[in-house]
């Protein structure tokens, strides 16, 4: 592994994960973290960790960026301790009102949504958020459609607390405290990349996450596909049963009074 970005969500991981992409780098984000490895998240967050859980998740990864790794940067390095350490930072408020606009628009996205109910991998998408929610806000969510509860005061600390506790312990000969508004440069030589020859990119803006990745990334694609798929199967078939219906209305009460009669009343 070459670079670990722990960064909080929200500060600048759709871009880190770009500019690792550009590099040519095998780059693991929010979404491959809970396709290919959702059920170690859910064991390492919710009954603990071991260093050779995490050299087996990311031995093919040269970068990981975006939650939960920004929450166990430290665990990661000791399973991969010559890989750098990239991290950036904004202020609270700002960093509190852009989470929760990212958190609204995930829980009111009606295609991400259904891709959650219908889609086997979407509900695995699911309950990997679930366990990312107990350790970034200290709340869970029980429904796709559901928002983490929004609690300025905790969500604020859970920030604070890690950006002090990784400026007090992260190794400073292998990380880089970036700005943004820096560009290629300061990257470029810390990873001792060329600069590329376009822009500095900038994802994920005004939480931008769902529009930009729906219908563009792969695991979300697939994802909508079955859901897709799901969906017009449980169509037809409801269809299927309205149309016996109709042509035998008397098959329901018959249903019906065959249910009630195993009931035992005392």
């Amino acid at each position: 592994m070459k670079v670990i970005y722990a960064g909080y969500a929200k500060t600048g991981t759709k871009t880190m994960s770009a500019v690792f992409n550009e590099f040519g780098y095998n780059t693991y984000d929010f979404f491959e973290h809970g396709y290919y490895h959702g059920k170690e998240w859910r064991k390492i967050i919710y009954e603990g960790s071991t260093v050779e859980d995490f050299r087996s998740m990311y031995k093919d990864a040269d970068a990981i960026v975006d939650t939960p790794i920004y929450i166990f940067w430290e665990e990661i390095l000791e399973a991969y301790p010559d890989a750098k350490i990239i991290f950036s930072t904004r202020s609270d408020e700002s960093w509190l009102k852009s989470c929760k606009n990212q958190v609204h628009s995930l829980a009111t996205e009606p295609l991400y949504v259904l891709m959650q109910l219908f889609s086997y991998s979407g509900w695995g998408h699911h309950r990997f958020s679930q366990a990312c929610g107990y350790v970034i806000f200290g709340s869970t969510i029980n429904w796709p459609w559901n928002e983490y509860k929004f609690n300025p005061t905790v969500w604020r600390r859970f920030f604070r607390n890690h950006n002090s506790y990784l400026l007090q312990n992260a190794p400073k000969d292998r990380m880089l405290m970036f700005n943004f508004k820096d560009g290629w440069g300061p990257i470029c030589e810390f990873l001792g990349e060329k600069v590329p020859d376009k822009p500095f990119p900038h994802a994920n803006a005004g939480a931008s996450l769902l529009k930009d990745y729906l219908h563009t990334h792969p695991l979300l694609k697939k994802m909508v596909r079955e859901a897709m798929f799901n969906l017009s199967v449980l169509t037809l078939i409801g269809a299927y049963g309205g149309y016996k219906v109709y042509k035998n209305p008397e098959c329901v009460g018959n249903w019906i009074n065959a249910a009630v009669g195993k009931i035992k009343f005392w």
